[in-house]
């Protein structure tokens, strides 16, 4: 999990390094997608998972700074691009950032929707399979994908999706 959590600040460091321009750009789509939370509940998923099938891109990070498990106005103004990627197939299985392969699960625990997703173990670097990431499935509609972070048992910060095929 640590390898991990690692691994994925690395990348989004290296991803979001001088990019002034694509800041502002997300600083614009975090006030309107701040609009739209406002005016429209998330809708419940279904249990298939084809609804999650095709390939999504990581549009705005935003920090749940109050633990509310919603993203307020003020902190989707402090939202942040990032080329973070999923590619859930129909068969359960998935690529996550175009270099890794594993799988993904959604399930109700507690009455709320939740994504695992499972990445196999890099070989020659890692003896075993990672525990999976876990999320809370905020909101799934056609081409928007609102995921919150479950870190050590608690909800963490929200990733918003675009998919793009």
């Amino acid at each position: 999990m640590r390898s991990m959590i690692i691994l994925v600040a690395a990348i989004v460091a290296l991803t979001n390094c001088g990019n002034n321009k694509a800041a502002i750009t997300e600083q614009s789509i975090a006030n309107n997608t701040a609009t739209e939370i406002k005016e429209t509940q998330p809708t419940s998923p279904t249990q298939s998972g084809d609804d999650m099938v095709g390939t999504w891109k990581l549009r705005l990070e935003v920090f749940d700074d109050n633990s509310n498990r919603v993203p307020d106005e003020a902190e989707m103004k402090k939202g942040y691009g990032n080329n973070y990627m999923f590619q859930f197939n129909a068969d359960g299985t998935c690529r996550i950032q175009q270099m890794f392969t594993g799988r993904y699960e959604k399930k109700t625990e507690n009455g709320r929707p939740m994504l695992y997703v499972y990445r196999k173990r890099i070989e020659k670097e890692e003896d075993k399979d990672p525990p999976p990431d876990i999320f809370q499935i905020t909101s799934l509609k056609k081409d928007e994908l609102v995921l919150q972070i479950i870190t050590l048992g608690e909800p963490s910060s929200f990733w918003f999706f675009k998919r793009i095929n």
